[in-house]
């Protein structure tokens, strides 16, 4: 199911994409992370990007992110952010980002073991000023139990 409104700015759509948007044509959207395990999973990262629509560059930074844990937020106090595209880290505090681009991202943060309960949702959180606005977005982490084989 697609849905699209825009008198509010939010938008929801089919494929696993947690995004906002607002007025000037940004957008910070959140992507699937699959984490696949035979034991003790960890999370260390959710994905991201940026499309910036309008014409100009615009710095964006991190105001903050953290864990959702079925429906429970946990502050993620230190984050980094490695810009995919460019294949390096960026300062979480001020990156840019070019008029018409779009920048995909890691938000990195230190590891956690954790092993969901069976039905339990899990996401990564972002919130972003960019253009003297704020954009939020999940990245839904998705946990795949390996068996292992056995020779």
């Amino acid at each position: 199911m697609k849905v699209l409104i825009l008198t509010l700015g939010f938008f929801a759509v089919e494929g696993g994409e947690h995004m906002t948007t607002n007025r000037s044509g940004l957008q910070l959207i959140g992507e699937v992370v699959t984490v696949s395990y035979v034991a003790d999973p960890s999370l260390g990262h959710g994905k991201f990007r940026i499309e910036n629509h309008g014409a100009t560059t615009v710095t964006a930074m991190v105001e903050s992110a953290w864990l959702d844990l079925a429906g429970a937020r946990q502050p993620l106090a230190s984050v980094s952010v490695y810009d995919l595209n460019l294949e390096r880290m960026v300062n979480p505090k001020g990156f840019k980002v070019d008029g018409g681009a779009t920048m995909k991202f890691l938000v990195g943060f230190p590891k956690l073991v954790y092993e969901p309960r069976f039905g339990e949702t899990t996401a990564i959180g972002l919130r972003v000023i960019a253009d003297h606005q704020t954009l939020e977005a999940t990245s839904p982490v998705v946990f795949e139990r390996r068996i292992p084989k056995i020779p």
